[in-house]
């Protein structure tokens, strides 16, 4: 196991940031950490990377303790939303920064060699002698890994690293870092409040809220077996029907005469129909419980209309048994 928390706790006088954190990550692997404002994911990062102390727990790094470790001297590197890039430095000698001060210092030689092969890794070797104004939101991100990878660390820490680029950048980017980290077997830890980035980067994901975790796993296993009902709304799209819950994708919107006797049916209202990926989706709110949820349909439908969401029975989600065997 590359990185490790046991029982991580922080708190700033009376208030209890996060408590009791475990957590596993291997090696070359990502690991999305994914909740809402407030709910402790950064306030967790800057603890590994000892920006802040933990009130109590342990950090290991390689079966190392590093808890108390000061944060020049930790293996891990943060990236943070903004690239941080120095203005009156070229993309080179930004990159290669890291490498002329403290325990990585080398000498000059070295890091234009080592900088350079860098740039190559991240597709911007042509742009060593630019500035930073020169660059776009992209390119600079992409300077700002290089620039953190050049140092060799264990671990490397990304602190929602794409939030100010536009959402046609954002979707690129993230893909392309997700194949570089891959690539260059690289170790991350992630913070995300988006979903979809989350899946898109992680191996693993670990659903934070009121600090602590909800719960830890793969993608798919998240998506489609949520635990709790927190998961399931924050994560998951569907219903919670009966203490189970029941995937979008089970869900039919049907006329009220349409649904079969063995179906369950219930009420519902059309609020506004989307396009994803070249089909229509309608975003439609269960009357009996205010639930709204996102279901595919080819039949046109009107907003407001009122519709029946039906299911089939069949094996489904049981939230409450999947917490009583915890």
């Amino acid at each position: 196991m590359l990185m490790e928390l046991k029982n991580a706790s922080k708190s700033f006088r009376d208030t209890e940031i996060f408590h009791d954190l475990n957590l596993q990550i291997t090696e070359g692997s990502v690991m999305s950490l994914v909740g809402p404002s407030g709910c402790g994911k950064s306030t967790l990062l800057r603890a590994v990377a000892g920006l802040t102390a933990l009130s109590s727990g342990q950090i290991l790094i390689e079966n190392e303790d590093i808890t108390t470790v000061k944060a020049e001297k930790r293996p891990v590197v943060m990236m943070f939303q903004d690239p941080l890039l120095f203005p009156h430095l070229t993309i080179l000698e930004n990159v290669t920064y890291g490498l002329k001060y403290g325990r990585n210092k080398v000498n000059k030689t070295e890091r234009i060699k080592r900088g350079r092969e860098l740039l190559e890794k991240v597709e911007l070797e042509s742009y060593e002698n630019r500035y930073p104004n020169q660059l776009s939101g992209g390119q600079k991100q992409r300077v700002s890994l290089a620039r953190a990878l050049i140092l060799n660390p264990s671990v490397i820490l990304l602190d929602e690293p794409f939030s100010s680029l536009d959402p046609e950048l954002r979707n690129s980017i993230r893909t392309w870092v997700r194949s570089f980290l891959k690539r260059e077997n690289v170790t991350a830890l992630f913070v995300t409040h988006d979903r979809e980035e989350a899946m898109i980067l992680g191996d693993r994901i670990a659903i934070m809220k009121n600090g602590t975790f909800c719960q830890v796993g793969s993608p798919e296993d998240i998506y489609h077996h949520p635990k709790t009902d927190e998961v399931a709304d924050m994560f998951s799209e569907g219903i919670i029907y009966k203490g189970e819950f029941i995937s979008s994708g089970r869900l039919k919107i049907k006329t009220a005469d349409e649904p079969a006797s063995e179906d369950t049916a219930l009420g519902a209202v059309i609020n506004y129909r989307i396009y994803k990926y070249g089909l229509p989706f309608y975003a439609v709110t269960i009357e009996v419980s205010g639930q709204e949820v996102m279901i595919h349909s080819d039949q046109a439908w009107e907003r407001e209309d009122e519709v029946m969401i039906v299911f089939r029975p069949e094996a489904t989600n049981e939230l409450t048994a999947v917490e009583s065997e915890k």
